[in-house]
């Protein structure tokens, strides 16, 4: 039986009643790039599933309540998955195969292939590790800045907060470092910079605020740069358990990914104080960013606040 649906996906289903055999990811139909399973309550033991793509593999293992709660499993066709034999009862399920109808233009959706990133990842990280970098940081913790926002109630629910490429950068990177000793977590990220304001000494009166005439100009911009400092804070596992409760870590440049992350970009606070007589006007930018963190578990290197 074939469903249609408007987004251009098509699916079709089959009832399994015994689910004991090893399967490995087919494309059983012209277009076919997923597959959904729905498992229905049903007593059984075993039939643990086992998906694997690029270098992350995970077993999955439903029976324990499987009498009284319904499962959904998901995964593209280019996932490798083992569903291991069912050693007792029976394993009612529903197979649906989810077919590409879109238009030829309209790329069929599949993972991307990961595996040359994740062994150049387990290459810098194993290096990184020898200390073999030139110049690098006495610092063994780095941060990687992730592209949404989250709170501090998003951090402590652990990964399972991320969205979208946050998500799969971090379940990429979480095998690999975990293979190699490296700790995992998640912060939150303040970044602040001061310095002297280009307002040519005018203009601004107080804090923040233009004469009447010049009220609709823009802020300006900083002149010169004379105090940069970054710290991280709210340290959590991915799971979502706290590795520092109290106080602040202090990060060098260099241990931040990318490279001058905030050139450009919109600071989330600005503070100005305008310029009074001798004293020249100083402006600060404050960014706000959620992030990663991975250390070498066998050294200390950080310091608190």
């Amino acid at each position: 039986m074939q469903f249609f649906a408007t987004s251009g996906v098509r699916h079709s289903w089959s009832i399994l009643i015994r689910y004991t055999e090893i399967i490995l990811s087919t494309q059983k139909a012209d277009g076919m790039f997923a597959t959904v399973i729905v498992i229905l309550p049903s007593a059984y033991t075993g039939g643990q599933v086992v998906v694997s793509h690029a270098s992350t593999s995970k077993t999955i293992d439903f029976s324990e309540d499987s009498l009284h709660a319904t499962s959904i499993l998901a995964w593209y066709t280019d996932v490798r998955h083992e569903v291991k034999p069912v050693t007792s009862g029976y394993r009612l399920a529903l197979s649906y195969n989810l077919i590409h109808v879109a238009p030829p233009n309209v790329p069929k959706p599949s993972l991307p292939d990961t595996s040359s990133s994740a062994e150049l990842l387990r290459h810098t990280l194993r290096k990184w590790q020898a200390k073999k970098y030139e110049g690098e940081s006495d610092q063994r913790l780095m941060a990687y800045l992730l592209d949404h926002e989250y709170s501090t109630h998003d951090l402590q629910q652990g990964s399972t907060s991320l969205k979208g490429a946050d998500a799969q950068r971090v379940a990429l990177l979480h095998p690999i470092a975990e293979d190699l000793g490296f700790m995992l977590g998640l912060a939150s990220l303040e970044h602040n910079v001061s310095g002297c304001a280009d307002d040519n000494g005018g203009g601004y009166y107080n804090r923040g605020r233009w004469d009447d005439e010049d009220e609709d100009e823009d802020e300006p911009g900083m002149l010169e740069v004379t105090e940069k400092s970054t710290k991280i804070s709210g340290l959590v596992d991915l799971n979502g358990v706290p590795l520092l409760s109290v106080g602040e870590i202090n990060l060098e440049d260099d241990c931040i990914i990318p490279k001058d992350p905030f050139e450009d970009e919109t600071p989330d606070d600005t503070d100005y104080e305008g310029y009074m007589g001798n004293v020249r006007s100083c402006l600060s930018f404050v960014f706000v960013r959620s992030h990663v963190f991975s250390c070498d578990s066998g050294s200390r290197p950080v310091r608190l606040l």
